[in-house]
């Protein structure tokens, strides 16, 4: 499967991954935007007041009932960042027109849904509804502070922060609650009227692609031409003095979360070779960090590598007992020297090549999955095919895996560091 890009307008994109494995039709719109303190809320808080209704279906009942109408099609927001660019907007699922046995062109009417809420969305006096806002302020608020529910990704959330402290990747795609709060309806839809002629728009269709789709995309969302603004993410190869955060919570199970520098960025053109090393390392059910940290030592409750490729940096993330922080620290690190050694068996590398060649294969099976792969591609000036990659993994050797190894450096040592007891955190 290989992507078709076209530049549909200046400064907006459509691509296109044609494949008949699915039923139904995948679409996605995303305006792409550095990531800003400065815009990062009224970003993020843009889809969410986009799809409370438009002028034609005022009302999200409205909306949801004329998707039910269109065979259960579905319209969901979006806000995530890939590097230091963040991307807002929406995605949908729709049935295949050939599966509607009355003949209903599902894919025009869900797009007619899309291109209201995109250029003609439900207004008052001019502006957003001030009540639709302040539920969506409110919605996100809460969703921010939910985050820290889940400790496991919180502690990961937090490590990202304190390591790009001062770096754009630093900040929250979701954006802040103190600035949430202060946003009003019209600075909101004036934020709006700029980013709908200025962002940089991708728009991604997987599914059973044809000549009259394509039609279809360029009639309901005809953007007018923009400038490109450039999307880059700034890298740090190697890292300086090692920061130490001790972070205490209320919880009884510590997580200590390790920040590295890795030296190695997707556009770099042999990030193959540090896709190797991170399964080795730590991101599969037989890497060194899970077989030694976890099963052998017993030193932690999980162990994982987590890398961002746009941005060159890894995270190995730990749920460990407070009085094992330093046991575990040092054999993380013993962990990845001894891939710098050169201390890889033959079946640890047939055993990492297996598994990513299958998570290759696997990638085909997602929609989403397929949209991501390309689109963190595109964002490197790379167009490979997941199975172009596949054949990259095979040539990789163990002396590639070291030499990524020796020059990943250490950034930032996150400890979340528990106060309660058990006793105290059941009750």
């Amino acid at each position: 499967m290989s992507l078709i890009r076209k530049e549909i307008t200046k400064g907006v994109f459509l691509n296109v991954l044609d494949t008949p494995k699915f039923k139904t039709n995948y679409l996605s719109l995303a305006f792409a935007a550095p990531l800003s303190k400065e815009t990062v809320s009224l970003n993020a808080l843009l889809p969410l007041i986009l799809t409370r209704g438009t002028r034609k279906l005022p009302t999200m009942e409205k909306m949801s009932i004329a998707l039910d109408t269109l065979y259960a099609s579905t319209l969901n927001t979006r806000c995530f960042k890939k590097g230091e660019i963040q991307f807002v907007g929406f995605n949908l699922g729709i049935l295949n027109n050939s599966y509607a046995p009355d003949g209903c062109d599902i894919f025009g009417g869900t797009l007619d849904i899309l291109h209201d809420v995109v250029f003609d969305p439900y207004l008052e006096n001019g502006a957003f509804s001030e009540k639709y806002l302040e539920t969506e302020k409110k919605n996100l608020c809460d969703r921010i502070a939910s985050q820290i529910n889940n400790k496991n990704s919180y502690a990961v959330t937090r490590a990202n922060e304190e390591m790009c402290k001062g770096e754009a990747y630093g900040i929250s795609s979701l954006g802040y609650p103190e600035d949430i709060s202060a946003v009003t309806a019209p600075e909101l839809y004036s934020h709006y009227r700029k980013l709908l002629k200025e962002a940089r728009v991708e728009i991604f269709f997987v599914g059973e692609y044809s000549c009259n789709i394509e039609e279809k995309i360029k009639s309901a969302l005809c953007f007018e031409p923009r400038e490109l603004v450039p999307l880059k993410t700034d890298v740090i190869r190697r890292a300086g003095d090692i920061k130490e955060v001790n972070d205490p919570q209320a919880v009884t199970q510590a997580k200590l979360t390790l920040g590295f520098r890795t030296g190695k960025v997707l556009s770099d053109g042999d990030y193959y070779k540090f896709v190797m090393f991170n399964d080795i390392f730590g991101s599969s059910p037989t890497s060194k960090l899970f077989m030694n940290v976890r099963e052998k030592l017993s030193l932690c409750y999980y162990c994982r590598s987590i890398p961002e490729p746009q941005k060159g940096v890894m995270l190995v993330a730990a749920g460990i007992e407070a009085k094992n922080k330093k046991t575990a620290y040092d054999e993380i690190l013993k962990q990845l020297s001894d891939i710098a050694e050169g201390n890889i068996t033959d079946e640890e590398m047939l055993s990492a090549r297996s598994s990513i060649l299958n998570s290759y294969r696997e990638l085909s099976d997602s929609p989403e999955s397929i949209e991501s792969w390309y689109l963190g591609r595109m964002l490197a000036g790379m167009d490979d095919s997941p199975e172009m990659a596949a054949e990259q993994i095979k040539t990789v050797t163990k002396e590639d895996v070291a030499d990524i190894a020796r020059n990943i450096t250490l950034d930032t040592v996150y400890f979340m560091e528990p106060t309660l007891t058990e006793e105290a955190e059941n009750e």
